[in-house]
């Protein structure tokens, strides 16, 4: 007990080949777990810590406490993953991978960091549409930012059916990935004063989905167990990362499995017998679109997500959050489809339009992305800004204006828009999650010179938010400027290129038009029916 209070790091001293390694031993809540020394020495790594267990009774439902470690546990785990199917791609076979043993997550930990003086502390959540991703996903370990003092996290969480069904009884009311998410939250606050982090400064961070679920975090009303955000390149209003949960949806994927019947609980069986691969290939081939939603109310059964993202009341965590975000200068570049039906099907996603409504519609955005042109190969670039306005330009502004409306701030605003010679896209127009490489610095040896500096500044710039909760709290000669945040009159951003310059209101004419979009069609809108975007 005295040793489990002191929080003492012990180390345990073996040979490799020629070399003797020193690898740390912790000693958490759990037990003792031994990680491994980098070859350099500059910090320690833990892979796959359970933070919970999936209930193997209920594998769609609420997780258990992490397990107890009877011996030393050797967190050298690497590549778990959650139940999963890779995105669709030309040319590539879908692969489903991943087991429910998943509930794990990773520690980096600089040489520096002791309990004396524990440092500040970045969780990571990862992206992947809900769909897929894990906890080694655009993260790898930080490196930079191990670097400059700062003990990094990052987690895995359930996905698909297992992370994100939504149905109509109290054992699966919906969200169990974002509440996974919590959990490891839960863990932290915990444990990684044990590693030398600082369990009360701890910023939480995230890409496209991972963002989109640091906002989620942000609004549940639950303990406050972060600092500080960043949310890079994904909102909860981003069209298809909420919806209104589908309540048969174990019915169904039971159905095509084989199961006829009309009782959730009885599909339920049915799926947590069936291999996690077959569940996962039959949600796919069902395209159900699974992520999060309002849960329906049960007694004694605590909701997640009370309230659609455009409507949803602030929680007590919001009001002077210190809070990044950004998006990169052609978020969907290169993915949109160039079929003339892809305004519609995109449009569609968002908006519940009858037959009028959406040829008026569609006709309002073909005038202004495509001119008089109809949608095809040779309109691509133009499509391209069509979808990454509507999927993230002006989501990020609904999100902005919402925050600054409830006091959260300061808010630091960027775009993202260096393209290198290697990245192959097209120079100012940098894709989504193009930024990773760079504020995290995976790959940093095999940069060139131009690399290195973009990823020099934004790793910084990270650092010092992740600090101190202001990318800029003096000029350097890396960082030459001030970044000022944004305020309800004004959009200052900091564009990140090969240079840094401040700008501002981001494609400000197409903010406009999809302000007067949504204002029109506000009644067709799946969320915005009932609320004020203003």
């Amino acid at each position: 007990m005295f040793l489990k209070c002191l929080s003492v790091i012990l180390t345990l001293e073996y040979v490799v080949g020629a070399q003797v390694r020193v690898d740390p031993l912790v000693l958490i809540n759990q037990g003792l777990v031994r990680g491994e020394k980098a070859v350099n020495g500059d910090y320690s790594s833990f892979h796959g810590i359970p933070y919970a267990q999936v209930d193997a009774a209920n594998p769609f439902g609420a997780s258990l406490p992490a397990p107890i470690f009877a011996d030393v546990f050797n967190a050298n785990r690497h590549g778990i993953k959650c139940p999963q199917i890779t995105d669709k791609e030309k040319n590539k076979d879908q692969v489903i991978s991943g087991s429910l043993d998943c509930l794990t997550l990773n520690v980096f930990v600089p040489s520096k960091a002791s309990v004396k003086n524990p440092l500040p502390v970045l969780v990571y959540i990862h992206g992947g549409s809900y769909i897929n991703g894990d906890s080694a996903n655009d993260l790898v370990n930080g490196h930079k930012l191990v670097e400059q003092g700062i003990v990094v996290v990052s987690i895995n969480y359930r996905l698909g059916p297992y992370g994100f069904f939504c149905l109509d009884v109290p054992t699966v009311p919906g969200n169990q990935g974002l509440k996974d998410q919590y959990s490891a939250l839960k863990w932290v606050r915990d444990n990684i004063v044990h590693f030398g982090g600082n369990p009360y400064n701890v910023t939480l961070a995230g890409e496209s989905a991972g963002a989109a679920s640091v906002l989620y975090q942000l609004y549940a009303k639950k303990e406050k167990l972060f600092h500080k955000v960043i949310v890079e390149s994904g909102l909860p209003q981003t069209p298809g990362l909420h919806v209104e949960g589908d309540t048969e949806a174990a019915i169904k994927v039971a159905g095509y499995l084989g199961l006829n019947t009309t009782d959730t609980e009885q599909a339920l069986e049915f799926l947590t017998k069936s291999s996690t691969d077959l569940v996962i290939a039959a949600v796919n081939d069902l395209s159900m679109r699974l992520v999060p939603c309002v849960e329906r109310s049960f007694s004694g059964v605590q909701n997640f997500i009370e309230a659609d993202p455009f409507s949803i009341e602030p929680s007590n965590k919001i009001k002077n959050m210190e809070i990044l975000i950004g998006v990169t200068s052609c978020e969907w570049c290169d993915i949109t489809d160039r079929d003339p039906s892809v305004i519609e099907s995109y449009l569609t996603v968002a908006f519940d339009f009858d037959n009028v409504n959406l040829n008026k519609a569609t006709e309002a955005v073909k005038h202004f992305y495509l001119g008089d042109k109809d949608a095809s190969e040779d309109t691509g670039l133009l499509l391209d800004a069509f979808s990454s306005d509507y999927l993230f330009i002006y989501p990020t502004e609904i999100a902005v204006a919402k925050l600054l409306k409830e006091k959260a701030g300061p808010i630091y605003s960027y775009m993202f828009n260096y393209v290198s010679e290697n990245d192959g896209a097209l120079v100012d127009h940098a894709k989504h999650a193009s930024e990773l490489k760079y504020a995290y610095a995976n790959g940093y040896e095999q940069f060139n010179d131009d690399e290195k500096l973009v990823s020099d500044r934004l790793s910084q710039l990270w650092a010092n938010f992740i600090k101190y909760g202001n990318p800029t709290p003096t000029k350097t000669d890396l960082v030459p400027l001030i970044w000022e945040p944004v305020s309800e009159t004004s959009r200052p951003y900091l564009k990140i290129d090969l240079d840094l310059a401040i700008e501002h209101r981001f494609r400000q004419e197409s903010v406009v038009f999809w302000e007067l979009f949504y204002d029109n069609f506000r009644q067709s809108h799946r969320f915005t029916r009932q609320c004020s975007l203003e």
